[in-house]
């Protein structure tokens, strides 16, 4: 479990980094900045600026002319754009092992539960539900104003990562079971998986 704590960490500070740059003001991604000459029977040999993309992103064109001060804050743009697709696919890769290692556990999981009961079914596996959502909620804090003590502050930020940390693994033991169940559909009063 604590690969999956240390993967859960890291898509967390890479889910914090999207939206901190993101947060630095507007992106463009696939885009890029060139520097043409002009042609036809121009009078001038002085390169200008352009921002190109692939789709038609400026009113409807693939290409836009730039302003000698414009040119900064397209690439800039375009930097954030790049940075923010590189995250995405680091989070997107840390999804899919994250998945992987949680699909690997509780298959693992059912199959030593399995030899030693052989009656249970996935759906006694602990689903999240409304009901469970409330009792783990029940004992957190809904006021912070009076906190003065630091000893007690402490204590409450404890609480409240051990009940999100335990919000978290339902969580996941649910999108499991859910994805065992789109697998094939389930015979409940046999109690077994019945494939089609």
């Amino acid at each position: 479990m604590y690969a999956v704590e240390k993967l859960q960490s890291a898509l967390d500070t890479l889910n914090a980094k999207r939206s901190q740059i993101a947060g630095e003001g507007w992106y463009l991604q696939h885009c890029w900045l060139v520097q043409v000459k002009p042609g036809g029977n121009a009078r001038t040999d002085r390169k200008y600026w352009q921002v190109r993309s692939r789709q038609a992103m400026f009113d409807g064109k693939t290409l836009k002319h730039l302003k000698p001060d414009e040119v900064e804050d397209y690439k800039s743009a375009i930097a954030r754009g790049r940075q923010l697709k590189q995250i995405d696919r680091q989070i997107e890769k840390l999804q899919q092992r994250l998945e992987q290692l949680i699909a690997k556990t509780n298959s693992s999981s059912g199959s030593s539960d399995s030899s030693s009961t052989p009656n249970k079914t996935p759906l006694q596996n602990p689903i999240l539900s409304t009901e469970s959502l409330q009792e783990l909620l029940e004992g957190q804090p809904q006021s912070t104003l009076g906190l003065t003590d630091l000893a007690e502050q402490e204590r409450i930020v404890k609480e409240v990562l051990a009940k999100s940390q335990e919000l978290r693994t339902l969580l996941q033991k649910s999108a499991a079971v859910n994805r065992r169940l789109r697998l094939g559909t389930v015979n409940v009063r046999n109690g077994h998986p019945h494939l089609q």
